[in-house]
C-alpha cells in the first residue's frame, strides 16, 4: 500500500508594495502599503495601511514622531488618478515646472469613516517657493490627522513609480 501522508504547503508570502512620499530634507515622510487588493460596492481597490514619520520641534529639542492607521481601504481609480497626476506634472520640462501648477486635491479613502486626502500647494514658508507642499488628512472613525511637509519633484516622482507596481498588478486593467 501506498504512502498517501497529506503534504502541507506554507502559505504563500503575499508581497506587499508599498510608496513612500518622502519630504525634501528626508525628515518626513508617508507610506501607504497595499497590502491586498479589495473590491467595495464593485470597485477595485486595496485594503492599505498608512503611516506618517515626522520630527517635531517644540523650539528646543527635535522629537521623532509617527502615526499609523491600518485597515483603510483605498480605490483604485483615485489612486491612479493620483499617480497620472503627478507624472504629468513631472513630465514637463525642467524649465516649465512650477509648484503653482501642482495645486489640486485627491481623495483616496471612500469606505464610511475612512478618509485619506491629499493636498498640494507650492510651498508656503520660503520666498523660493521651488517645491510643492503636500497636506495629507487621514482619518479612521474619531481619529483624525493632519500632516504637511515640503516635497520635490524627485521625491514625488519616485513615489509616482512606487504606486504604479500594486496597481498595474492587481486593477489598472480592470479600471
Amino acid at each position: 500500500m501506498e504512502n498517501m501522508a497529506f503534504k502541507i504547503s506554507p502559505k504563500p508570502t503575499q508581497m506587499v508594495h508599498s510608496a513612500t512620499l518622502k519630504s525634501n530634507t528626508g525628515e518626513a515622510e508617508l507610506v501607504i502599503e497595499f497590502i491586498t487588493p479589495a473590491k467595495y460596492t464593485c470597485q477595485p481597490g486595496f485594503e492599505s495601511s498608512i503611516r506618517l514619520n515626522g520630527i517635531h520641534w517644540d523650539g528646543d529639542h527635535t522629537h521623532p514622531f509617527q502615526t499609523a492607521i491600518n485597515g483603510l481601504w483605498l480605490m483604485a481609480e483615485d489612486l491612479m488618478a493620483l499617480r497620472d497626476y503627478i507624472v504629468n506634472y513631472i513630465n514637463q520640462p525642467l524649465d516649465r515646472l512650477n509648484p503653482e501648477d501642482l495645486k489640486g486635491e485627491f481623495e483616496l479613502a471612500r469606505l464610511p469613516d475612512q478618509s485619506l486626502r491629499f493636498r498640494f500647494e507650492p510651498e508656503s514658508g520660503s520666498s523660493s517657493k521651488l517645491n510643492p507642499e503636500v497636506f495629507i488628512t487621514m482619518t479612521a472613525g474619531r481619529l483624525r490627522s493632519e500632516f504637511h511637509f515640503v516635497t520635490d519633484q524627485s521625491c514625488l516622482a519616485i513615489f509616482a513609480r512606487e504606486m504604479s507596481a500594486p496597481l498595474r498588478g492587481s486593477h489598472e486593467n480592470t479600471v
